[in-house]
């Protein structure tokens, strides 16, 4: 077992941290629990959310014990970089990396809790703040600019709140799917848009008024974003009818 716990909360965790892997499926309480499962822990006066990823495939395996770090190790280091950049996200705490045989087995990444809401309400409640939906948006500009593209940026991984001055702030989870870019393209912008909603009229007043802030024609934008979303849906179908075939087949 491999264990990576920042210097801030060592002290803290060390213990908990050492244990986590047998102490993970009888304590804590649920908050998720599908593909990965995450829980909320108390740990001497800290809450503490802890991710496990599932088990990886066998070739997933090979890949994150020789050529690249396993999705709780850059969930970990990942949470330290955007802290340097200045975009919130819940504080990386540590990472255990359980291995089986040589193998990489399975990953924990433990943070600590954000409770505030995630951004869902801007397509559940309409017509949706206004201020709020612009903040956003100037939001994503922020985060594209100092180099961050997030892996999954749908509502559920920005969280909000309003603060006393009446502005909003932002943090931003679930991100080890995510890449660093020095200066990223406007292709590489606006592919980072596309998974953002399914609700196409959102997606389109979203990237219209990216496009607006940055300058861009929107609706040549508006346009490569739903051409990239065709593709994708298309490759989903795909790989969908080919694991029925295979199923088919056995």
């Amino acid at each position: 077992m491999k264990t990576y716990i920042s210097p801030a909360y060592q002290h803290l965790v060390k213990e908990f941290v050492a244990a986590l892997p047998s102490r993970f499926e009888t304590e804590g309480t649920m908050l998720y629990n599908k593909r990965n499962v995450v829980k909320r822990f108390e740990v001497n006066g800290l809450t503490l959310v802890v991710k496990r990823y599932k088990v990886p495939l066998w070739f997933q395996r090979i890949d994150y014990t020789w050529f690249r770090p396993s999705k709780a190790l850059r969930a970990y280091r990942f949470a330290l970089r955007l802290k340097q950049l200045g975009i919130d996200t819940p504080e990386a705490v540590a990472c255990v990396e359980v291995t089986r045989r040589g193998l990489f087995r399975q990953g924990f990444f433990v943070s600590t809790e954000c409770s505030d809401p995630n951004l869902k309400c801007l397509v559940e409640n309409d017509p949706a703040p206004d201020d709020l939906f612009e903040a956003y948006v100037c939001f994503l500009l922020e985060m594209h600019e100092k180099g961050f593209l997030h892996g999954d940026l749908n509502l559920s991984n920005i969280l909000y709140r309003r603060q006393e001055d009446g502005s909003f702030h932002f943090t931003v989870i679930d991100t080890n799917r995510s890449h660093f870019v020095s200066h990223p393209t406007r292709c590489q912008c606006l592919k980072n848009l596309m998974r953002i909603q399914r609700n196409r009229a959102f997606s389109r007043k979203v990237v219209s008024r990216y496009a607006q802030l940055r300058g861009w024609d929107e609706e040549e934008s508006v346009q490569f974003v739903f051409h990239q979303i065709d593709r994708y849906e298309r490759k989903r179908r795909m790989r969908k009818i080919s694991k029925k075939v295979i199923r088919q087949e056995k």
